[in-house]
């Protein structure tokens, strides 16, 4: 009961301190800029106003969420170790597990927040153009929070050992990583097969793809989170899917989460 206390005073002060740092304000803006650019959007496009607002618009929620993952995620574990608040708050004591839970939790309460704002502005202006507000457009939206949720959690991880800087550079990378792995790992097994015999592509291909087919396994796959072609086609997604999805999404973040205190339990703060 203590380590959950502790988790909800420390994501309570995380979801505060995302506030003070005026990060609901960028959501702000975000909402507003997503309205217009969405109307644009619609009026300039050769093909259905409705089919183009609903597939850019749910990467838009995407793209602006994995903003505030990186910076949030990042800075405030940053942030409290350079200030060296961490001191005061491991001195309560508070564990290092809860802290950095604690921390995550509040920044998955302020992409909720995110992800909600998004998408009720985006409904709005569906409504504004007599568009439908079906439920794949629903699912894509949820799908899209949950896929933040791993990357907030490797933000989290990366936060623990390394600067801002690299940190945010290694998010964005499993970000791009786990949207393209399908891809990636279909133009390495095509590259292998069409090499020449006795090249040494051709020698060594099944090596590289099984190595690029263990990397693809081992991060996550982030493009099983984009149904924002089912959103614009209005093709509902079964309940197994969003259920399975959820559950790996919510494991693998526990598993991040879980390295993450492993690490900062052996850091030392000078």
């Amino acid at each position: 009961m203590l380590f959950l206390r502790e988790i909800y005073l420390i994501a309570t002060n995380s979801f505060r301190e995302a506030i003070r740092d005026k990060i609901l304000y960028v959501v702000l803006i975000a909402a507003v800029g997503l309205a217009a650019f969405s109307v644009m959007l619609g009026e300039w496009s050769v093909f259905d106003r409705e089919f183009v607002v609903k597939s850019i618009t749910v990467s838009i929620i995407s793209i602006s969420g994995l903003f505030i993952a990186l910076f949030a995620g990042v800075g405030q574990v940053q942030k409290e170790i350079q200030k060296k608040t961490i001191h005061t708050l491991l001195a309560k004591p508070v564990s290092r597990a809860a802290f950095l839970v604690g921390k995550y939790i509040g920044l998955l309460a302020i992409i909720a927040v995110h992800v909600t704002l998004l998408s009720l502005t985006l409904f709005f202006v569906l409504w504004t153009i007599d568009g439908t507000i079906s439920v794949p457009l629903v699912q894509a939206c949820y799908l899209v929070f949950w896929e933040l949720a791993i990357v907030l959690a490797f933000a989290v991880l990366f936060s623990t050992y390394s600067s801002a800087l690299i940190s945010s550079v290694f998010s964005f990378g499993i970000y791009v990583i786990g949207h393209l792995g399908d891809q990636i790992l279909k133009e390495v097994y095509f590259v292998y097969r069409m090499s020449e015999e006795g090249s040494f592509l051709h020698e060594n291909g099944q090596l590289v793809y099984n190595i690029a087919k263990a990397i693809h396994y081992t991060l996550p796959n982030l493009f099983k989170f984009n149904a924002s072609m089912q959103a614009a086609h209005s093709m509902t997604l079964e309940s197994a899917y969003l259920f399975w999805n959820s559950l790996y999404a919510f494991g693998y973040s526990g598993l991040v989460l879980c390295l993450a205190a492993l690490l900062f339990r052996n850091k030392d703060f000078v």
